[in-house]
């Protein structure tokens, strides 16, 4: 057998999470290998909603979910769809959601999400001005995040998640139908109210930040290896990485794998209740110019997104099997709620199935291993990926040098046992 290849520090996953934990460990002078079958930043972080969206405090379990469970489950106009014949493999994260929405456990899960959120543009800037002069294609808008509520009952629900907000600081402008329209002309007649989280930001493209984020680790002297990682274990005071391309011995390894983290962190002593939301965009070129930043209709839970030439409609839930092929239903779904609002938006340039890596109570794991030292986690960010990136990179690289707020325990693997 060939001898294993050295490392100092390898990042298993080339998503954003990934990238932006290997541009806080090369800032901290560590030598990294980057470790992806795919090229970064192709999947999940490639079709997400382009949208900073430092204002989601709330988990998506919530309270109310026990009482609109019936109609997301069985309602064909729902943005949840779950494929039954996988019922019996999701039984148990499911169970483990709705655990997670009594009020105290919701109440807890806010709270975490607050301090992980609160400085995230800003550790997003600090990358980005790292990027200056490698960031062609690659612009941050300051525009904020529109949601609008079409119905009167929705508007009067959203009060209790406006006065939520409030409470953890979420800066937000609550608008009437009139104000909305002056800020969207697109929306005028669609919305009973709106709120306007004016600290958001949207990216004119999701990918184009992950190539730009690669190369620039790149030209620092990080490898990109391209092998799947398959196994972990202890060996010779380090880590033992078997691949489907050859082995490594590192250091230290952060498994930033998205979805494909779960076996590698059964090798770390921890069971991760980790799933995947099937996530669908469409893209419109000849709608580029109806919004001037994201607007969410939250009836119909999806985005629509002004990005680089096109616009991208983002969202729905879906909860199968990774390997399942996309809904062409939720597809559906997406086109047929978009017309309703905007009229005919021609045919999409394309379609998209993503699956975002998430945990039944909305938080992601980041922090080291438990039985396996020199090995860290940072995945399961499900809707806030992208928004989280660059903070789960400054904390990851903090709790690797022992500095790691007490806040951030909240975040350990150890919370499922």
């Amino acid at each position: 057998m060939e001898s294993p290849q050295h490392a100092e520090v390898v990042v298993i996953g080339a998503g954003i999470v990934g990238l932006a934990c290997a541009w806080h460990l090369q800032q901290q002078g560590f030598e990294l290998i980057l470790m992806d079958p795919e090229p970064p930043g192709s999947g999940a972080s490639s079709g997400n909603a382009g949208t900073l969206a430092s204002y989601a405090v709330e988990p998506i379990a919530q309270p109310a979910l026990w009482r609109q469970a019936p109609a997301l489950l069985l309602s064909p106009q729902s943005p949840f769809h779950l494929r039954w014949q996988h019922l019996p493999r999701l039984a148990p994260w499911l169970w483990r959601f709705l655990k997670a929405s009594t009020p105290h456990r919701a109440q807890h899960t806010t709270r975490v999400l607050s301090e992980l959120l609160a400085p995230a543009v800003d550790d997003w800037q600090q990358v980005l001005d790292d990027l200056t002069g490698n960031d062609e294609g690659v612009t941050l808008y300051r525009r904020g995040s529109l949601y609008f509520y079409r119905s009167a009952q929705g508007w009067h629900e959203a009060q209790r998640d406006i006065a939520a907000r409030e409470r953890f600081g979420v800066a937000q402008e609550c608008l009437d139908a009139r104000s909305v329209a002056a800020l969207e002309p697109a929306l005028e007649g669609l919305a009973k109210g709106g709120i306007l989280f004016t600290d958001a930001c949207h990216l004119s493209d999701p990918l184009t930040l992950a190539q730009r984020l690669a190369e620039r680790l790149v030209s620092r002297g990080a490898r990109l290896v391209r092998a799947k990682a398959l196994r972990l274990l202890a060996q010779d005071g380090g880590v033992h990485i078997a691949t489907d391309r050859g082995s490594w011995q590192a250091e230290r390894v952060v498994i930033a794998a998205g979805i494909r983290s779960q076996p590698l962190a059964r090798d770390g002593g921890d069971r991760i209740p980790l799933e995947a939301e099937r996530g669908y965009h469409l893209e419109f070129p000849s709608a580029c110019k109806l919004v001037s930043r994201p607007c969410c209709p939250v009836e119909n839970a999806f985005y629509l997104t002004p990005m680089t030439g096109r616009l991208r409609i983002a969202g729905t839930v879906e909860l199968g099997h990774p390997d399942d092929p996309a809904n062409s239903r939720r597809l559906d779904y997406i086109k047929r709620h978009a017309e309703a609002l905007f009229g005919p938006l021609g045919e999409p340039s394309q379609s998209w199935l993503g699956l975002r890596p998430s945990l039944p109570d909305s938080l992601p794991v980041i922090g080291p291993a438990s039985s396996l030292p020199g090995v860290s986690y940072a995945f399961g960010h499900g809707h806030l990926g992208l928004t989280l990136a660059a903070t789960t990179g400054r904390l990851l690289a903090n709790s690797i040098k022992g500095e790691a707020p007490k806040w951030l325990a909240d975040c350990a693997a150890s919370r499922f046992r």
